[in-house]
C-alpha cells in the first residue's frame, strides 16, 4: 500500500525501511534529496529521485 507522508523527514521517521535506504546514499545524494525534502513523500518517490540522481540526472 502506497503511504504518502509529509515530507522527507516524515517518511524517514515512520518508515525504518525508507531510513535505512536514505542512510545508505552517498552524502551528496543524501544533500541534494534533503534540500528538495517536501518533494519526497513516499518510498517509491525516494528510490526513484535517488536513483536517477546516482545515474547523473536531476529528478527534480
Amino acid at each position: 500500500m502506497r503511504r504518502d507522508y509529509a515530507d522527507l523527514y516524515a517518511l524517514c521517521r515512520h518508515d525504518p525501511a525508507a531510513d535505512a535506504y536514505f542512510q545508505a546514499l552517498p552524502e551528496e545524494v543524501r544533500s541534494r534529496l534533503s534540500g528538495r525534502m517536501k518533494q519526497v513523500n513516499t518510498f517509491a518517490d525516494l528510490r526513484r529521485r535517488a536513483s536517477a540522481l546516482l545515474e547523473g540526472s536531476d529528478p527534480f
